[in-house]
């Protein structure tokens, strides 16, 4: 798994900006969106998801096959006009994201999802499959 370096989305700033021309920039595409840390933690996945500025009541969380869901909004709490702005990064409105999972065997039962200093954490337990012994018959001949 390769992971995007910040000097490397300058290089993609660039890039999108030959592409599309002069007047693209990544921080001017319109969608919200938090960034993720996916991990394996004690049989559980864990995903740290970055969220500052968003309340965790305006988010819903689901488990979607081997997906995890994410929908939320990160409400308008400015009273600065829009006019009076010399530059406005951070993204308000709705988002949705979907944060792929290394397995669907997940025990649903036991998810938690935690949100402290800005990042929600969910835990998604992985099943255990238990362990069936198989009982040996004996036939006689």
């Amino acid at each position: 798994m390769n992971l995007i370096r910040w000097k490397e989305l300058d290089s993609l700033d660039k890039l999108m900006n030959n592409f599309f021309g002069q007047d693209y920039n990544l921080n001017t595409v319109k969608c919200p969106s938090c960034h993720a840390d996916v991990y394996v933690k004690d049989n559980s996945i864990v995903a740290d998801i970055d969220m500052p500025g968003i309340d965790p009541k305006d988010v819903e969380i689901t488990i979607e096959g081997n997906y995890l869901r994410l929908i939320g909004k990160r409400q308008e709490e400015n009273e600065v006009n829009e006019k009076d702005f010399y530059r406005k990064e951070i993204i308000k409105g709705s988002f949705e994201r979907y944060i792929p999972l290394p397995t669907d065997q997940i025990d649903h039962e036991n998810i938690k999802a935690v949100y402290k200093k800005g990042v929600l954490q969910v835990s998604v337990p992985k099943k255990v499959e238990e362990k069936k012994k198989i009982e040996i018959k004996v036939e006689s001949e």
